[in-house]
C-alpha cells in the first residue's frame, strides 16, 4: 500500500469517527496508537465538537437537551437544593408510527449530581447552568461567584481563575450576568462577564445601567477587560429568565437599555427603557444591540436548529406565548423579526410562563409539569400540553429549573498545554 492510499483510509477512518458518540470514541482509543491520535488531536476534537448531522438519515430532529433540575422529595431533605442535571433526546425525533397520539419516543440519561454539589451546597441555589456550547456546560455560583466549566461526557470539571476586582474602581457591587461560547476564529473557548454594580437612580426596581464587562479565554486562562465604555444596559438574571443562548461564535441574550424623556410640560427628566437582545461577538469581542420584537411581560431568548434565535413572549392578560424568528445578516447589521406562532397556554392545572427550550425542528416547547413540577411537551400549532413519560422515570418530586441545548464531545475544559 502506497502512502497516499494510507492517507486515503484515515480519511475514511475520520468520517466514520465523526459520526460516533463520546462513549463509542473513548472506547475506540484503546484500539491502537493511530486511532489513540487521531480522537486525541485537536483537529478531530473540533470537527466532532461542530459536526452537524442534519442529513435524512439523522433520526433526532428534535434535538438533545440537558435540564437542570432540583429534587424535593422527603428523603432528600438537606440536599435538595444541590443540582442534579439529566439529558433528554427524541430517538426518532417525529412521532411513532403507530401512535395516533403523535408522542416522542424519549430517550434519558440522568448525570446525577453536579461535580462537587454537596460542597457547594449553599441556602439559595448553589449553582445555576447559564450556557452550553460544543459539550462543555457553563455554570455561575451566585453567592461566591465562582465560574465553573463542565464536560458531562469526560467528566472534567474545573473552577476558573476568579476574575479581575472591579468593586473598589466602579463602586458597589449588585450581580453578576455569565455567558459562554466559542471564538470562531482564534478557536478558544471564552466566558463573558458582565459585573453590574449599585447605581444613584432607580427606575422602580430596575437599576440604571452601570457595568464593567471582562472575558475569560481558556487559551491564556485568564480575564482581560473589554468595551471600555459603559454597556448601555442592565442585563437581568433572575432564576428562570434570560438564560441565553451562544449562536455560531455570538452569544445572544436580553437586556434593558435605559433612556431620559421628558412628559410634556415637565421640567425634570425621567428614565425609560426598552427591551433589547445583545448579541456579543467572542472573536471581535463586541457587541450589537437590537431591539425586541416586542416589549411584553416576559421575553427569553432561545435557540432553535443551530441557525436562528426565538424570542418567547408571555402577555400577563391573556397569557398568549409568541414565538419570534430573529432573521440576522451580520455582515449588512440588518435583521428583522418574524413571528411564528401566537398560541394561547391558558390552562387551570398548569402554572408554566413560557417554554424553557424550543425543539430543533421548532414545532415544539418544553414546559414545567402540572403545578410547576415535572415535564410537558408543548405543541404550538396544536396548542397541546402532554407530560413527557420515560420509562420508570418519575417527575413528581422534581423541580426542572432550566435547559440547554447539548451536544457530547471531547472538548477540554482544561487550557492547552
Amino acid at each position: 500500500m502506497e502512502e497516499g492510499d494510507f492517507l486515503l483510509v484515515d480519511d475514511l477512518l475520520i468520517q466514520i469517527l465523526l459520526w460516533l458518540p463520546v462513549i463509542s470514541l473513548l472506547r475506540f482509543k484503546t484500539v491502537c496508537k493511530s486511532w489513540r491520535s487521531i480522537i486525541e488531536s485537536s483537529g478531530f476534537i473540533h470537527r466532532h465538537a461542530t459536526f452537524y448531522n442534519d442529513s435524512a438519515t439523522n433520526p433526532n430532529k428534535t434535538g438533545t437537551f440537558i435540564f437542570q433540575y432540583t429534587r424535593l422529595d422527603v428523603r432528600n431533605i438537606g440536599r435538595h437544593r444541590v443540582p442534579h442535571f439529566f439529558l433528554l433526546s427524541s430517538s426518532s425525533g417525529s412521532p411513532t408510527v403507530n401512535d395516533s397520539n403523535g408522542d416522542y419516543p424519549w430517550l434519558y440519561k440522568d448525570l446525577g449530581v453536579c461535580p462537587r454539589g454537596d460542597q457547594l451546597l449553599e441556602r439559595h441555589r448553589p449553582v445555576t447552568m447559564v450556557a452550553s456550547c460544543h459539550g462543555i456546560i457553563c455554570l455561575h455560583h451566585i453567592l461566591s461567584r465562582d465560574i465553573f466549566l463542565w464536560n458531562p461526557a469526560t467528566k472534567h470539571f474545573r473552577i476558573l481563575p476568579k476574575s479581575l476586582p472591579l468593586e473598589e474602581e466602579y463602586g458597589e457591587f449588585q450581580d453578576d450576568y455569565v455567558g459562554f461560547g466559542f471564538d470562531t476564529e482564534t478557536k478558544d473557548y471564552k466566558v463573558l462577564l458582565i459585573t453590574s454594580f449599585k447605581s444613584d437612580y432607580w427606575e422602580g426596581s430596575e437599576p440604571k445601567a452601570k457595568n464593567r464587562v471582562q472575558v475569560y479565554s481558556m487559551h491564556t486562562n485568564s480575564w482581560g477587560r473589554c468595551l471600555d465604555v459603559h454597556l448601555p444596559t442592565y442585563c437581568f438574571s433572575r432564576k428562570d429568565l434570560n438564560q441565553g443562548v451562544y449562536l455560531n461564535g455570538h452569544y445572544l441574550f436580553l437586556a434593558l437599555q435605559f433612556y431620559k424623556y421628558y412628559d410634556e410640560g415637565e421640567e425634570d427628566s425621567f428614565i425609560g427603557n426598552d427591551k433589547v437582545v445583545i448579541s456579543f461577538d467572542f472573536s471581535k469581542e463586541t457587541y450589537r444591540i437590537i431591539p425586541a420584537p416586542s416589549d411584553n411581560y416576559r421575553l427569553d431568548i432561545r435557540g432553535r436548529d443551530g441557525k436562528i434565535v426565538c424570542v418567547t413572549c408571555l402577555l400577563p392578560n391573556d397569557r398568549k406565548c409568541q414565538v419570534y424568528v430573529l432573521n440576522d445578516d451580520t455582515l449588512k447589521n440588518e435583521y428583522s423579526w418574524t413571528k411564528l406562532y401566537e398560541t394561547d397556554m391558558s390552562r387551570p392545572d398548569h402554572s408554566s410562563v413560557g417554554p424553557m427550550a424550543i425543539t430543533k425542528d421548532g414545532l415544539s416547547g418544553f414546559l414545567r409539569g402540572s403545578d410547576g413540577f415535572g415535564l410537558m411537551l408543548y405543541k404550538f400549532e396544536s396548542e397541546e400540553m402532554k407530560d413527557i413519560p420515560i420509562g420508570d422515570v418519575s417527575f413528581r418530586d422534581v423541580l426542572v429549573d432550566r435547559a440547554q441545548i447539548y451536544k457530547e464531545s471531547l472538548v477540554s475544559v482544561y487550557p492547552p498545554s
